[in-house]
């Protein structure tokens, strides 16, 4: 009897190739796994017969959406998740999700091997196999794209080969979920040049956009987007309206030279509306909420967040703890946020909780101010003696040093 491998199969050139390369090269039987993480095309019963096609033995089909949203994307934004201060991890949040649906399903279906279509410069080889291994260091995993050490050219021309159906052509590869897009390859590889128009599909380059703003508000509880424009909103919806909303106002693309994990310097295209306005939303209402050490004290744990789930630590354990961490400090993130949407600009208009710090009686430098401004002396005064001491010292000391020589 043939041993099995299971695939993470997404329709692609990648993973198409693969269940051919599995079954000449390796004489695997191959199971393919598929599963909707809010991908744009998702004709799942298409992907599965064209699995069946290529010769899998069995084809299984997830809806994963609500988990995906429920317990990676919410993680993702009360962490504020930015790799880089740019980057909202849409690809980085789902792959922990993948690998343990991808454990769950070898296990049930007798798999001794997991499957993923990574290649060798990647960050994604490192997020499935770190998973896949902590879940069940038991499990064999391969990446056939990296083993093959085939380029681009190379796979497309196997795909012709074996008559694999080649998506866009083969000109980008696209990874895309319910929290953002990712483009690659072609002339993106070059950073010299423009992101061609061609690569955007779910945001209108600014000069496209929509020439009249739109206002939107998002009313949040415990750090989580619960209404939008005051009616209430199941996350995965919001984030789907959201997107839309986004992408016709030229926002969430995201152009940036990226620092992979691997030490590679790559040129990346990101697409991802709905996490732009959220988190840009989300921050605005902590910058209300949390005194200045929280915010400090979080913002440090944001970081560390975004480099662990960007390196493929998320199943680490030390991830708990940040995770209680934020559960915490997002307790206090309750209120509501306005914003105007306008060619590629989120522009806050206004922000209320019940939770402010905001005391306009000591803000204000208008009538009714109640803040003591005769106390002030004594503060710099007290705050500022360390720096004036150490300068007074060190210029004692630089004039000893004068003297003696």
């Amino acid at each position: 009897m043939k041993q099995r491998a299971l695939l993470l199969y997404s329709g692609g050139l990648d993973t198409s190739v693969m269940i051919k390369w599995l079954q000449e090269e390796m004489d695997f039987d191959v199971v393919t796994l598929t599963l909707d993480v809010g991908q744009e095309k998702n004709d799942l019963e298409a992907i599965a017969k064209k699995a069946e096609k290529l010769g899998a033995v069995s084809t299984i089909t997830e809806d994963v959406k609500q988990k995906f949203a429920r317990e990676f994307v919410s993680a993702g934004i009360l962490n504020d998740g930015m790799y880089q201060d740019r980057y909202p991890l849409s690809t980085s949040l789902a792959r922990p999700l993948m690998a343990l649906e991808a454990v769950q399903m070898a296990e049930i279906h007798g798999c001794d091997t997991v499957v993923h279509g990574s290649t060798g410069k990647g960050n994604d080889q490192v997020r499935f196999e770190i998973s896949i291994k902590a879940l069940n260091e038991n499990l064999n995993v391969i990446a056939p794209v990296r083993d093959m050490n085939m380029n681009r050219e190379e796979e497309t021309e196997y795909a012709r080969s074996h008559g694999i159906e080649i998506p866009y052509g083969g000109k980008y590869s696209v990874d895309e979920n319910l929290w953002g897009r990712s483009v690659e390859g072609s002339s993106i590889e070059h950073p010299q040049e423009a992101v061609p128009y061609d690569a955007y599909r779910w945001v209108l380059p600014p000069e496209k956009a929509a020439s009249v703003p739109e206002n939107i508000s998002i009313q949040f509880h415990s750090g989580l987007p619960v209404e939008l424009n005051g009616k209430p909103s199941e996350l995965t919806n919001m984030i789907a309206e959201l997107n839309v909303k986004g992408g016709k106002n030229g926002i969430g693309a995201i152009d940036m030279i990226e620092d992979r994990l691997v030490g590679i310097k790559s040129h990346e295209f990101y697409e991802c509306p709905a996490a732009m306005i959220i988190i840009t939303a989300h921050k605005y209402l902590e910058s209300l909420v949390l005194n200045k050490k929280e915010s400090q004290l979080k913002k440090h744990m944001d970081q560390t967040f975004s480099e662990m789930v960007y390196n493929g630590l998320w199943y680490d354990p030390a991830m708990e703890h940040i995770m209680h961490f934020q559960k915490s400090v997002n307790s206090l993130i309750n209120g509501k946020v306005k914003l105007k949407l306008y060619r590629g600009n989120i522009v806050p208009m206004g922000v209320e909780s019940d939770n402010s710090l905001y005391d306009i009686s000591k803000s204000t430098y208008g009538v009714g101010q109640t803040f003591d401004q005769s106390k002030s002396p004594g503060f710099i005064y007290v705050f500022g003696s360390q720096t004036m001491a150490t300068i007074k010292g060190r210029k004692k000391l630089e004039r000893e040093i004068t003297i003696n020589e």
